[in-house]
């Protein structure tokens, strides 16, 4: 009895022990591995990139848009003439149905250091649009563009953003372009430190790119026979000294619960370049080069006051915001959107054109012994934006929206004008300054209102008409329009008159992880 126990025990244990060293060798099922990990610390939709500390969120946006009586007016020099498909896109004629279609993607990374986050944000996408003549950095209807791309760590912001000069926040208010000061679509290069001195108050200093306009050299003036009224400047842009500094921008600001506040300021070198190698001076005793020099330097500036004010007590979600803004030499910082807030060349459907030129300076008044001794005097402009929206309903919203800006030319840079187009015009001829009809001064003014419905908090799709007047430049005065292109409008005699658009938008647009 004994020996079969131990038999049974035996086998019992012989099996136990073949049984394990089959389930050893047996593949074990690995514990699983979150290969893709949520990263929580930045808000939603960032993920940890695997094997490291980086978050990353992926983000951007598709969208449809269409246009009829296109509100962006041509940006055309004002005195060297409208040579070139000037068909206008206003509602009288031309391009007055546009369609668009857009697309970006936006990559924002996160880390921490022991000095604080530091980020990087890149945004680059593509317009494709038919008619293709407003589409032209890779000529065609398409355009690849990069509007973001800038590194921030311990206060400091590297790369391409949006001016510290800008707090009117336009891309929320309203589908149009408006002339207005706002860095915000296109973006700028800079390099900035913001310092954060508690309850939401902050300073920022900035070095941008410069917003460089034109500074006009009144004795380069000739006579042309494609322009306007035979005149016109060349190389008008040329003028302009080549970038020796940037621009400085400087602001105070507070974000509270109640919104935000700021006021900022911005120095621009406003400078001519030389005067030319035409005048009678000496030439230089090496290469026989004439040198007359250059005028001596001059600083632009501009100041800006804006906020945005949360009006819940009105509605949930209701706000106003504005910004005023003033410069002298440096335009850009009140009209900063090329066509509409550049150099306007407006038709309507006659024979009719309005005009604006604006300038950071305008150089004169040189010795015609020596070709040296020119003046330069900086030109003053000044403009406001403001909106107001309302929320009907959580999903609902509506924005009303308005500005303008003004152009002022003081009076010496209009006499050097004047006096150079009486040269090529008898008196009482389109420009002659005793009739009044030369005045180059000009400004711009709009109002409009978007509505915009988000079927849900990505998707949305919304209508934005807009009205614009152009008070023009030389009213009463006449230009004699010879186009180079058999596209544009009829040639003839035109009259500078205000002219105003009336244009409307539909839009429809879906983000993914805004």
């Amino acid at each position: 009895m004994k020996m079969v126990k131990s038999l049974l025990l035996g086998s019992a244990a012989g099996l136990i022990a073949v049984a394990g060293a089959q389930a050893a060798d047996l593949p074990v099922k690995a514990a699983p591995v979150e290969y893709v990990k949520i990263c929580s610390l930045y808000g939603a939709g960032y993920y940890y990139v695997p094997g490291t500390d980086i978050c990353i969120k992926i983000g951007g946006f598709v969208r449809a848009q269409y246009y009829a009586g296109n509100n962006n007016p041509s940006d055309t020099p004002l005195y060297a003439g409208v040579t070139d498909n000037q068909n206008t896109r206003l509602w009288t004629s031309g391009d007055d149905f546009m369609l668009r279609g857009r697309a970006a993607i936006t990559v924002d990374t996160r880390s921490p250091t022991e000095w604080g986050t530091v980020r990087t944000y890149l945004l680059f996408g593509f317009t494709t649009q038919t008619p293709t003549n407003i589409v032209n950095s890779l000529g065609g209807g398409t355009s690849l563009y990069s509007r973001r791309a800038f590194i921030q760590w311990a206060g400091f912001t590297f790369g391409r953003a949006q001016s510290f000069f800008d707090i009117f926040p336009q891309g929320s208010l309203t589908y149009w372009g408006v002339p207005t000061h706002d860095s915000g679509d296109q973006g700028t290069l800079l390099a900035a430190y913001t310092a954060q001195w508690g309850n939401g108050i902050s300073t920022t200093l900035s070095v941008e790119e410069q917003r460089k306009h034109a500074v006009v050299n009144v004795d380069a003036i000739s006579t042309d026979d494609n322009s306007i009224g035979g005149v016109t400047i060349e190389n008008i842009n040329n003028d302009a000294v080549q970038q020796r500094f940037p621009d400085v921008v400087a602001n105070f600001r507070i974000d509270q619960a109640w919104g935000s506040f700021q006021v900022a300021g911005a120095l621009h070198d406003a400078s001519a370049a030389y005067y030319g190698d035409d005048c009678p001076a000496v030439g230089n005793s090496i290469t026989g080069a004439m040198d007359c020099g250059h005028p001596g330097d001059k600083w632009g500036w501009a100041a800006s006051v804006g906020a945005t004010i949360k009006l819940p007590f009105i509605a949930p979600g209701d706000r106003f915001a504005f910004q005023v803004n003033f410069s002298e030499g440096a335009y850009r910082y009140v009209a900063n959107n090329p066509g509409v807030g550049d150099n306007p060349v407006w038709f309507d459907g006659s024979r009719s054109l309005g005009v604006g030129w604006g300038s950071d300076a305008v150089l004169s008044d040189r010795n015609p012994a020596t070709g040296t001794g020119g003046t330069l005097e900086l030109t003053e402009a000044w403009g406001f934006v403001a909106a107001y929206e309302h929320k009907w309903t959580p999903f609902l919203k509506t924005s009303w929206y308005g500005g303008a800006y003004e152009v002022d030319y003081n009076a010496n840079a209009t006499n050097y004008l004047c006096q150079q187009f009486a040269l090529a015009n008898t008196a009482g001829g389109p420009f002659d300054q005793d009739s009044g009809r030369c005045d180059p001064n000009f400004g711009v003014w709009f109002v409009g209102s978007r509505t915009q419905w988000n079927i849900r908090p990505d998707f949305y799709m919304g209508v934005d008409v807009i009205y614009q007047n152009l008070k023009t430049a030389h009213d009463g005065a006449f230009a004699e329009f010879k186009p180079d292109s058999g596209n544009a409008r009829p040639e003839g005699v035109y009259k500078f008159e205000d002219q105003d658009a009336l244009a409307v938008t539909f839009r429809v647009q879906r983000s993914f992880v805004p």
